[in-house]
Order: C-alpha cells, then structure tokens, then sequence
C-alpha cells in the first residue's frame, strides 16, 4: 500500500510469513493512524494475521491503555475480521524511562516470538522556531529534529511509516482517510499530570502545543 503525503510517500509492506504484528500504540494520534494503515493493508490485502498492540502506562498520567483501548474498538469496528491478539501492557513510573520500559517489553515479545515485526508512531519534530514557541516543559527526549531525512524500517521488521512527517502531515493523513471527525477524537497527547482525561490541558503541556498546531483542535 502506497499513501501519498505532502512531507513523504507510505509505504506499508511486510513479508507475508509475519503472522503476529506487534505495534507500540500510546492512544495518541500518531500511534492511531499508524494503526488505522496498518488494518487497511491488512483488511483490503486480506492477509492473515495477528495484530498485538503494546502500550506503557505513565503513573499519574496514565491515559494510555484507556485510549488505545477505544482505538482498538474504533478498528474492530471498521474492519471487520481484523484480529487483534494480545495486548501487551506496562506501568513506567518516570519520564526519563518511558522508552526504556516500552523496549523492555518489545524485546520480551521477540524474545517470546510473540511478534515477528512491529510498528512506531514516532514523527519529526516541528521546525525549530515554531516548536521553540510551545511550553517550557520538554518534548520528545529522543532526536526528532526535523531538516533530515531517516530511515522507515530497520531490517525488515522495525517499521516507522511516519518519521519523515510531523503533526501537520499526520492531520493531513487523518482527513486522507475521512477519519478526522471519528477517530481524532478518540485519542490523546497530554502529557499533564492527571486522572482526569476529560480534556486536553491545552496550553500547559508541550505534546498539547503540537497537537493544536498541527490539527489547529484538541479534540
């Protein structure tokens, strides 16, 4: 499947002996429509298989398994016979750890062949001057500097459709699929400290910031 974009060209293909697919899904945007692709190759293709989401929980933020889990809904809805299989699930207690217990598990699903590939939500960065105006509070650890281009997959079996677009390029991919209105609304990228997931902080967190610059909403 090949899903032309403004910032790059998607292109989804795996080997077809790839029988358990993992994907690391937060219940944020990018994880979503990364997953929302994912299903469509799989339903229009009609390959068999096993799609196993992964999701790490934040302590005192942990929106996470609760909207990767209406995400997961949204997709059994839409494609019927889509299978999901296991949902791998973790707690991380600190910020700096997220991606270290998030691997943890990754690599406890290939050492278990529990998954044979699987796929990342991560996206660049917006440009340096706009994402300099967001909140004080830190982005991304990680180096999602955009002005580079990075490689999607990694052997065959680490897929990152979405590294070469940032938040305004997702958007685009959510009105490319006419699901901007369905399932937007079922994710989340506040970072706030909360158990009270009936809103977006909106201004008080960075993930906030690029939300609402990329999709210029919230919800």
């Amino acid at each position: 499947m090949i899903v032309k974009n403004s910032q790059d060209t998607i292109i989804f293909n795996f080997s077809q002996d790839y029988k358990n697919i993992g994907i690391k899904l937060s219940g944020g945007a990018d994880s979503a429509i990364v997953l929302y692709m994912l299903c469509k190759y799989i339903y229009d293709n009609k390959i068999k298989c096993k799609i196993n989401p992964i999701t790490v929980c934040h302590a005192g933020k942990a929106y996470q398994l609760q909207y990767a889990t209406k995400v997961i809904f949204f997709m059994q809805e839409h494609f019927p016979g889509i299978h999901f299989g296991n949902h791998y699930t973790g707690v991380n207690y600190h910020p700096e750890t997220y991606a270290t217990v998030q691997e943890k598990i990754v690599n406890q699903c290939y050492k278990n062949k529990q998954i044979d590939c699987h796929f990342v939500g991560i996206t660049k960065n917006p440009p340096k001057d706009i994402a300099d105006r967001f909140v004080s509070q830190p982005g991304p650890q990680d180096d999602r500097s955009p002005g580079q281009h990075r490689q999607t997959a990694f052997e065959d079996r680490v897929f990152r459709p979405l590294i070469n677009i940032d938040k305004k390029g997702v958007a685009e991919l959510y009105n490319t699929f006419d699901v901007m209105d369905t399932l937007f609304p079922l994710t989340r990228s506040c970072e706030e400290m909360t158990d009270d997931f009936s809103k977006h902080c909106e201004t008080k967190c960075w993930f906030c910031c690029e939300r609402h610059w990329g999709f210029n909403r919230y919800e």
